[in-house]
């Protein structure tokens, strides 16, 4: 009688310690696809204030080299006259 509920009680710790288990590692799956998320969209977001500089700087560029052609043009004509 006490054997068998020795047995008992071992197998429902062991069922217990299973399940725990199961779940802390369900647990850490989880939170390693919520920290990978987060460091993808954190990533995106890098990715995109990048390009948005280099646009801006980009445009920059193309105005100051519209400005040097406009320049240019200017001293063209003036040698050329």
């Amino acid at each position: 009688m006490i054997k068998d509920i020795f047995l008992f009680l071992c197998s429902i710790i062991f069922v217990v310690i299973v399940l725990e288990l199961t779940g802390c590692d369900e647990f850490r799956e989880n939170q390693l696809v919520k920290d990978q998320a987060i460091t993808f969209e954190q990533e995106i977001a890098y990715r995109q204030r990048k390009e948005i500089e280099l646009e801006n700087k980009l445009k920059k560029a193309h105005e100051i080299i519209t400005k040097l052609e406009k320049q240019l043009e200017c001293k063209e004509d003036d040698t050329s006259e």
